[in-house]
């Protein structure tokens, strides 16, 4: 098969090995035609290219992206293959729509697009990361770091990963090779340092099947990686190929394992002849490449163009608004562009005159906002994000009883009541403050836009906000505003992170200390990221302040390792002990009753496995 392959080498040398020829157009040095800052046509690279290709493959990237123009005017099949997708839906979803066949490399996104389009669902598939295994291999060298983990530091943007390397260093000598702040180390140092290592840790923002994980495992390394990851279940087996741990026993399986050289050797072993004879960038080449011969077979031509347009419009919108400084910082006006011609030529819909409404705002081009966004109501009176949208283009206008109407018929439609006065006060023009962008944020709630992952909160609009960008907005101008952080702490305990949780409980823990329930929401998650001191000590303030029905029933269900449950216990037996009132506090003497039958028979209490 011949291909015209964009952006970036990813599949490259492994295609070129199975036996097709490859056209290379992206920004490596030894792209055979290497493109540059500006965007450039796709149609020069089909004229530069040696040979008419079969298929175009633009392979995403994470650290440089390159602009095409022309990709909905191809007339043979093309193929998107993106990755970091939990990150990356914002854009990649409708970026996927304008390509005859799409990957993503992680499983959440793609089984999320298919419940969500579902007449797009023979076009999307799961395609995970493989380990380029001629780059990453074995190499017979000393083993001098007990544990390594190679990956970007940051307290704020990667707090588990902080806490638990933090744990760690406590107990061993952890390596950590953090590329000085740059994105990523060069392949060959990470390469000598998994063979150097006895133990190569691995740690995810979101679920998914890291390019850490599989790199360390092709070079013979035994990985430790996290429980609650689950995805790597459907690759590979705990105790057979890698080691997995949770918050309760990474210390504890940690020091088993750097006992147990001959165990850990074999875990290496096994792992790493998996992944070179199943998990390779060639493995993945080849799933790729029987999906394309099937499309390939039954290609007809590309039907559908202005939906593609409009699609391809909005990616390239978020793309702009996200990278600025780079290539594709510089499709904003071509996005533009092309969706203000297919309005003109008769494809109208309101998502269509929203997102150029949306962008006008963005840039301060208030009348064509407006008009934009009035053509997206006339369109569908009932489209919430341009009645959103239109409430903020008023609103900076200065016409505030428009801004006003604008919101009280959003609320309408969702059967949301808002209070008068702060109807009152948009007519008025006053400004907006803390509770009232709670407010807002709850009817972003009710109309159901919560949370988006990926998107630039620092510098986007208003008319792009969901439920949590509104109530940061109302901390931020009320760091007291604990409904705001509330609803914050509900969001991100439901997410895939819910570690980012921790920050709004710290805050509402502060402020409300004899609410048991926070407190006690505020122990799992530390617990649960790896602060489990810091955990147990407000499970101790929970005990001592809970007016809680199941009080000691919650604090059994969090199955805490024997340890744990001797400081628990202790320090209850301490506290009761303090003043003879105490004991006539019931819950103190079912405490004491619990601390003593503990003392008595140890297995009435749960407690963790922390074998290997």
């Amino acid at each position: 098969m011949k291909i015209l392959l964009l952006n970036d080498a990813y599949f490259r040398l492994s295609l070129q090995t199975l036996g097709h020829n490859v056209f290379f157009a992206g920004p490596a040095s030894d792209a055979d035609l290497k493109t540059g800052d500006e965007p450039v046509k796709v149609s020069s690279l089909l004229e530069a290219c040696p040979f008419k290709p079969d298929i175009v493959l633009l392979s995403d990237s994470l650290n440089f992206r390159s602009a095409f123009l022309g990709l909905e005017d191809l007339e043979i099949p093309a193929i998107f293959y993106g990755i970091d997708s939990p990150m990356n839906t914002f854009w990649q979803f409708d970026y996927a729509r304008v390509f005859d066949l799409a990957f993503f490399d992680q499983k959440e996104p793609v089984d999320r697009l298919r419940s969500q389009q579902p007449e797009f669902a023979d076009r999307i598939h799961w395609l995970p990361l493989g380990a380029d295994h001629r780059m990453y291999t074995r190499q017979e060298c000393e083993k001098v770091f007990d544990v390594a983990f190679v990956g970007t530091l940051h307290p704020i943007l990667r707090p588990k990963r902080s806490r638990l390397l933090g744990l760690l260093q406590r107990h061993f000598q952890v390596a950590v090779f953090d590329g000085g702040g740059t994105r990523c180390l060069p392949p060959a140092q990470v390469v000598e340092i998994y063979n150097r290592s006895k133990l190569v840790l691995n740690e995810n923002l979101f679920p998914g099947i890291n390019l850490r994980l599989l790199e360390a495992m092709c070079c013979g390394a035994c990985v430790l990686t996290e429980e609650s990851d689950g995805s790597w279940q459907s690759c590979f087996h705990d105790g057979d190929h890698l080691v997995a741990f949770n918050s309760r026993n990474v210390v504890q399986r940690i020091e088993n394992l750097l006992r147990q050289h001959e165990r850990r050797q074999h875990i290496a072993d096994t792992g790493m002849t998996l992944v070179h004879s199943c998990h390779t960038i060639d493995h993945r080449a080849k799933t790729l490449l029987r999906a394309a011969f099937k499309m390939v077979r039954r290609f007809k031509g590309r039907e559908d163009h202005s939906r593609r347009i409009f699609h391809l419009g909005k990616a390239w919108l978020a793309l702009a608004s996200r990278w600025r400084d780079q290539p594709v910082g510089k499709l904003a006006s071509e996005a533009v562009q092309k969706l203000c011609e297919e309005a003109s030529h008769g494809f109208e819909n309101p998502e269509l005159h929203y997102e150029l409404g949306a962008r006008a705002l963005r840039e301060g081009r208030l009348p064509d906002a407006a008009g934009s966004l009035r053509r997206a109501l006339q369109l569908n009176p009932s489209h919430l994000r341009s009645i959103w949208g239109l409430f903020w283009c008023l609103q900076e206008s200065g016409d505030h009883r428009g801004a006003a109407t604008e919101i009280y018929r959003m609320c309408r439609q969702l059967q949301f009541k808002t209070s008068r006065r702060f109807l009152e006060k948009l007519r008025a023009g006053a400004e907006l403050e803390a509770d009232d962008y709670l407010l807002l944020g709850k009817i972003l709630e009710k109309a159901g836009w919560l949370f988006e992952t990926g998107i630039d909160r620092l510098t986007g609009h208003p008319s792009r906000w969901n439920a949590y960008d509104a109530w940061q907005k109302a901390i931020q101008l009320d760091a007291s505003q604990s409904e705001a952080c509330r609803k914050c702490a509900d969001i991100m305990e439901k997410g895939p992170a819910p570690e980012f949780a921790i920050f709004f409980l710290e805050k509402l823990v502060d402020t409300q200390p004899l609410d048991s329930d926070l407190r006690f929401r505020l122990a799992v998650r530390l617990l649960e990221a790896y602060s489990r001191d810091e955990g147990l000590k407000h499970i101790l303030q929970y005990l001592f302040t809970s007016a809680e029905a199941q009080w000691w029933d919650r604090v059994e269900s969090l199955k805490l390792s024997e340890s744990e449950w001797t400081f628990l216990l202790d320090a209850v037996l301490d506290y009761s002990r303090q003043s003879e009132s105490l004991t006539s506090n019931g819950f103190i003497r079912d405490m004491q009753l619990k601390a003593n039958l503990y003392r008595d028979d140890p297995s009435e209490m749960i407690v963790s496995n922390d074998s290997v």
